[in-house]
């Protein structure tokens, strides 16, 4: 009966209990300020049941409510329990959870007072009270009609932004129309932990401009930004278009550009967001690592700086959009085009290059090849004709364009004439004939030359005079049509020929972005067989810039190898200055002396005069091996130049061998006759036969190939005559020519830190100059400062392997010598190294 369904049944049932809520553990109620990250524990009791689960509702109070005082002004926190059915109640499962709440609300004004920094203000926290509902559910559904709740003011500091480079604290930032912001941002927590930034956004302002530097609207437009300009939306930090730690800002005014108000000065601006709301809220051009803003300044092109090198054509940077670039190349020469380009002045990155040959139509993208990020050369090309057209274009993240363009006409190297002279000279003194004198004498030699070797030479059709040609260098087509250039500088108040065809200008120095600089066609008639002689006074200095420093400080010699520019310090080990045709001459490192216009006038060491340079003497030849063994013989320069000797023997030896009960030497003779050794000095090789050994052993005889190894055998001495403008005792105050001109020094060289090695297989020293007087160097100076020793003639191969020089050059004019001895100067050059006309005896 008590089990059945009568009167005492469901009506005389127990109701059900409802459950009980106990918050464990977490902040204490009504607390001032915790951390924003809070960690609550729960639990529930059910007296005729279980706890099926628990429900939470979080409640962030209005960022106007400052505390929970219990007055009932506005400010004051109040606190409201939920309904029972109340929809914000969230069903958990759990006994305890971390709760990232906001804290998003500074209680001061973010811009920093009289007296404070950037630095009070980030350590003033963000704040926001927040209460914590927690109810538990039984298993029959009922709730806790008692919720247990606790408030809290959550506190937080806001997360710091700093703009990457190129923008640097403390600096204005002088950036192109279009500029790529990047940043970085870190939110500490206080633990030790950092975390990225949730979001960022930006602001760019244009601001008016007092004197030089004042910008007028910093930094009052940031902290109260006028209507008028807007944030950019919230972007997350790790956006997949990094748009969250990047903005490329575009179309901006240069300066100059518009006068009223003045363009081209704004004010960028950049904040971050983190878990809890808090927002960066200073402004801050200065400190490192929280440098979020910057005043910039525009000018300049728009897009990446594209670096262009071609073996035989030099190097050169572009921005933006450039005119094209005429280049002359000979038949059959390779063209290989290699790049690369940078963005970071403006903040940017590389995004891909794509060239292309004569194109029809550059905006077809099939006629182009694709865009890479690895393609940093073109294929080598050859051409027999016409003019051909190469285009290259880079593009950077922020989808701007450098493009180039380079037209090149192609000319043959006709090599059907034999000497060129240029005349590359002005009058020192006025009204001395000097220059006449000049000319007449190197027109006599070359033409005196040209009887005695058959070769041809006419002066009214082999000469080019730059002076009379409105100083311009002799035309590429002209220069092709010959086999040997002799080139002579001797410069006054016009730019030589020289120095407009072949100065070298650091491609990486920002002041010659803009340089016009004359195709270098020296490079390309030299390799296509040329064969080129300069000489004069300072040729060196021709082809290479004057240092930029202090009046009268002393200047170091130049070293070519590894040229630092003093103003703009190249960014490699290895110098641009490899390519420059001083390089290629073989000047490894010269100086200017003392003497009138140079940086040395205290220092007295005038030349008195030249002198061979000693080199290898005797030249060692090694014979073939025979019996497992060799020879080596010893030939000494005194006499391969003699004119005495009719011819000289050399014995061979290598130890004792036995001959019967005795020991002998080994010995073997080889001889010279007087043809033999004129041979030599006219630079041919010999393959000769020792004497037979028929002692002790096996009869044998060796073979041995002689050859001039360096080039020396047979220069000439060389006296100077009274044109040379360097007489013993010389007044500072007259004119006169600096004495000291330094090619390839060996001194110097293996002095410097790291140690130079000079190039001696290509490259041969031949004359050195004789100083009066040696000022004695300064302490720690490493290269010696005057002359003495130092080389001033070089002969150079085009490779290593050549048997013949291509390439002469002297720190002096010859016609300052005698003439005899300037007559076989150019022999010597001419006839025994270039293989001009007939050589005879």
């Amino acid at each position: 009966m008590g089990c059945g369904e009568s009167e005492l049944g469901l009506h005389k049932r127990r109701p059900n209990m409802p459950p009980e809520t106990v918050l464990a553990s977490g902040p204490p109620d009504s607390i001032e300020a915790t951390d924003y990250r809070v960690h609550f524990f729960w639990s529930g009791r059910d007296s005729d049941g279980t706890i099926d689960h628990y429900d939470l509702i979080l409640v962030d109070h209005p960022a106007a409510h400052r505390s929970i005082a219990g007055d009932d002004s506005a400010s004051t926190v109040m606190i409201r329990v939920p309904s029972v059915d109340d929809p914000r109640w969230t069903h958990t499962d759990a006994n305890d959870s971390l709760f990232v709440t906001r804290a998003d609300t500074l209680r001061r004004d973010p811009q920093p007072g009289e007296g404070e920094t950037g630095g009070d203000v980030l350590e003033t926290p963000f704040e926001r009270w927040h209460t914590l509902f927690v109810r538990a559910v039984d298993n029959e559904g009922t709730p806790d009609p008692t919720p247990e709740y606790r408030s809290f003011n959550a506190v937080n500091f806001a997360p710091t932004v700093a703009l990457r480079k190129p923008v640097r604290p403390g600096q204005t930032f002088t950036g192109p129309p279009v500029v790529v912001f990047n940043w970085d941002g870190a939110d500490p927590l206080g633990d030790g932990t950092v975390l990225e930034p949730v979001a960022a956004r930006w602001v760019l302002i244009p601001s008016d401009i007092e004197g030089l530097s004042v910008y007028t609207s910093w930094p009052d437009s940031l902290y109260r930004l006028p209507a008028r300009y807007a944030w950019s939306p919230w972007r997350p930090w790790g956006a997949s278009d990094s748009s969250g730690v990047r903005a490329v800002v575009r179309g901006l005014q240069r300066v100059g550009q518009v006068l009223d108000p003045p363009s081209g000065f704004y004010i960028f601006a950049v904040q971050a967001l983190d878990e809890a709301g808090a927002v960066t809220p200073v402004f801050d051009t200065q400190t490192h690592g929280r440098n979020n803003a910057v005043l910039v300044r525009v000018s300049g092109s728009v897009g990446p700086t594209l670096i262009v090198s071609e073996r035989f054509m030099g190097t050169r940077r572009f921005v933006g959009a450039t005119r094209p670039v005429n280049l002359d190349v000979a038949t059959g020469q390779p063209v290989n085009f290699h790049w690369t380009a940078d963005a970071s002045a403006y903040g940017g990155s590389i995004e891909g290059y794509r060239f292309a040959w004569n194109l029809r139509d550059p905006t077809d993208p099939s006629q182009w090849s694709s865009w890479s990020a690895t393609a940093l050369e073109a294929p080598t090309r050859t051409f027999t004709s016409g003019n051909q057209r190469f285009f290259l274009q880079v593009r950077d993240n922020a989808e701007s364009i450098t493009s180039i363009e380079f037209e090149l006409s192609v000319h043959r190297v006709t090599a059907s004439r034999d000497v060129l002279w240029i005349d590359d000279g002005a009058e020192i003194i006025r009204g001395s004939g000097i220059e006449v004198r000049q000319d007449q004498r190197w027109t006599g030699v070359l033409r005196e030359l040209a009887v005695e070797h058959a070769f041809s030479f006419e002066p009214g059709a082999d000469v080019y005079d730059v002076s009379e040609s409105r100083f311009l260098p002799p035309p590429i087509d002209l220069v092709f049509q010959y086999k040997n250039l002799v080139w002579n500088v001797v410069p006054g108040t016009m730019a030589t020929g020289l120095e407009e065809t072949a100065l070298f200008r650091d491609p990486f120095a920002p002041r010659h972005l803009t340089a016009v600089a004359r195709f270098n066609y020296l490079d390309v008639y030299i390799e296509n067989g040329g064969n080129l002689w300069i000489s004069g006074f300072k040729p060196a200095y021709d082809m290479w810039p004057d240092e930029e420093r202090p009046f009268r400080e002393l200047a170091d010699p130049v070293n070519v190898t590894n040229w630092n520019d003093p103003l703009e310090p190249h960014p490699f080990q290895d110098s641009a200055g490899v390519v420059s045709l001083a390089y290629k001459m073989g000047i490894e490192m010269f100086e200017i002396g003392a003497g009138l216009g140079t940086k040395r006038p205290q220092l007295e060491h005038y030349c008195q005069g030249l002198r061979r340079v000693g080199g290898v003497d005797p030249q060692l030849f090694e014979t073939d091996e025979i019996l497992d063994h060799t020879h080596t013989l010893a030939v000494p320069r005194a006499d391969i130049e003699s004119s005495t000797l009719d011819g000289v023997t050399y014995e061979l030896t290598s130890g004792d061998v036995p001959q019967g009960e005795t020991w002998v030497p080994h010995r073997h003779a080889v001889t010279l006759n007087r043809e033999q050794l004129r041979a030599l000095v006219r630079g041919e090789a010999l393959h000769l036969q020792t004497s037979a050994w028929d002692g002790g052993g096996a009869t044998h005889m060796h073979d041995v190939q002689l050859r001039d190894q360096f080039g020396v055998w047979g220069a000439p001495l060389l006296q100077i005559s009274a044109a040379w403008p360097q007489p013993e005792i010389q007044p500072r105050n007259l004119t006169g020519r600096p004495n000291v001109e330094i090619y390839n020094m060996p001194i110097g060289m293996s002095q410097a830190l790291p140690p130079l090695v000079a190039r001696l297989e290509r490259t041969v020293p031949v004359y050195e100059y004789v100083s009066g007087v040696r000022a004695d160097p300064a302490s720690g100076v490493v290269y010696p400062l005057t002359a003495d020793g130092q080389p001033v003639f070089l002969l150079t191969r085009r490779h290593a392997a050549d048997k013949r020089f291509a390439r002469a050059i002297c720190g002096f004019d010859p016609y300052d010598l005698t003439a005899d001895s300037h007559l076989r100067l150019a022999h010597f050059v001419l006839v025994r190294h270039f293989g001009l006309g007939t050589l005879v005896p």
